[in-house]
């Protein structure tokens, strides 16, 4: 009987144990989360640059431990990863925020960056930072070659040529679901039937006649490397793309050194200097934490 008592002791004091060093466990686990900020981007190269400029500066400058989840598939996705606490801020841009997040049409005489800081604070506790400089507008675009040939300069020159002739459209899957596409259609009075054409080939299939006419991005190093011409967009249909980087409430109010942090980015990066970041990482193929930490060492951040 005493050795069973003996055994019963040890077995409880054991367990109480083990139960105290899950306990200290768990503390010390949320303890060294509560300082991680988890910093997300899109599945561009654009995006993911911007992404490791705020990573790395965070880095730099603060005790704040820094996660990545870069490489996230696009806006949505992004979106309801800051929502659900999986990341903690990411680079957004206004023209997607507004017809992709918030899926409305805002009157032209609206300011929409304080349209946007307004609403999405008012709606999701997310804020607005200030942008970075720069704005990264989708664009149709076409071979110049053969925009020369049709004598096709602007969007609305697509028309007769729509109409009257075979021309290949290919869209990207998140822009093909876009309300970028109605707001075309609407404005241009255009019927836009198009192939699906993975994002990383979209460019090049304007280059090799697989498209005639493609929507793409006005930053990319792409569109210079196969000589394509961006279509004016006479009739104003896109909105404008300011980018700056969101992030939720609750963040800013356990890490307020980010806001002071990312103060310092406030319209450091022009449309040149991110064409020319977008360029050593697709074209030169350097790594993209190297240009971005050699950019904020270069504007004298870090």
């Amino acid at each position: 009987m005493l050795v069973f008592k003996r055994r019963f002791f040890i077995l409880v004091a054991f367990t109480l144990i083990l139960l105290g060093s899950s306990i200290v466990l768990d503390f010390y686990k949320k303890q060294s989360n509560s300082n991680v900020l988890i910093v997300g981007s899109k599945n561009c190269t654009e995006n993911q640059i911007l992404s490791e400029i705020i990573a790395i500066l965070i880095e730099k400058n603060t005790d704040i431990k820094v996660k990545r989840k870069l490489n996230l598939e696009g806006t949505l996705i992004c979106f309801e990863a800051l929502k659900s606490k999986d990341i903690d801020i990411y680079p957004e841009y206004s023209g997607s925020a507004v017809f992709a997040i918030l899926k409305e049409n805002i009157s032209e005489n609206v300011d929409v960056f304080k349209y946007l800081k307004k609403t999405f604070l008012r709606k999701f506790d997310i804020k607005w930072l200030q942008p970075f400089g720069f704005e990264n507008k989708y664009v149709l675009c076409m071979q110049n070659q053969k925009a020369k040939k049709f004598n096709i300069s602007k969007i609305s020159d697509l028309k007769n040529y729509l109409e009257n002739q075979n021309l290949n459209i290919a869209f990207d899957p998140e822009f093909s679901i876009r309300q970028e596409i109605n707001a075309i259609k609407k404005s241009y009075d255009l019927t836009l039937k198009h192939e699906i054409v993975d994002q990383s080939l979209l460019y090049f299939s304007i280059h090799s006649d697989v498209a005639d006419v493609a929507n793409g991005f006005s930053t990319d190093s792409k569109i210079e490397k196969y000589d394509l011409l961006i279509l004016e967009d006479d009739k104003n249909a896109f909105p404008s793309y300011i980018a700056a980087p969101i992030v939720r409430k609750d963040v800013l109010k356990k890490h307020p050194k980010i806001k002071t942090e990312l103060k310092k980015l406030d319209d450091k990066i022009t449309d040149e200097k991110i064409k020319k970041l977008i360029y050593l990482a697709d074209e030169k193929k350097q790594k993209i934490y190297n240009i971005a930490d050699m950019f904020l060492k270069s504007e004298k951040l870090i």
